[in-house]
């Protein structure tokens, strides 16, 4: 590792993510991966929120090399941002393993969207 003033350089993490999301898509790409893969692939979107909750990020400092104040807008809700993505994989792997029927999405966020304006009228 190489010392860069007071700053030690480590490895990349975003670096390490792009490339390993890269692989993956060229797997897929190719047929290469069992079917479990395609079932299972929302699993690394919650891996990479609980690993947004348990470690503080580095790689928002990458970020803010390629969008310039971009890391700004991440590092202030990261606990927000890490657990909507939790949630997003959540249920994106609800919909990859069939559990929930995908005609009924739509209708159901309506009725939740309607439930949640009666709700707030009420209150």
């Amino acid at each position: 590792m190489k010392r860069v003033g007071s700053r030690r350089r480590t490895v990349s993490g975003l670096g390490i993510i792009l490339v390993l999301i890269g692989l993956l898509v060229l797997a897929v790409n190719f047929s290469l991966l069992p079917r479990f893969v395609y079932e299972l692939w929302p699993l690394i979107i919650v891996a990479i929120g609980v690993f947004g909750l348990v470690r503080r990020p580095g790689w928002i400092d990458e970020i803010d090399v390629l969008v310039p104040g971009a890391g700004e807008a991440v590092s202030r809700p990261r606990r927000r941002g890490s657990l909507v993505l939790i949630s997003a994989g959540l249920v994106l792997l609800l919909f990859s393993l069939h559990l929930v029927d995908e005609r009924v999405i739509g209708p159901a966020l309506l009725i939740g969207l309607g439930a949640l304006l009666l709700w707030r009228r009420t209150r």
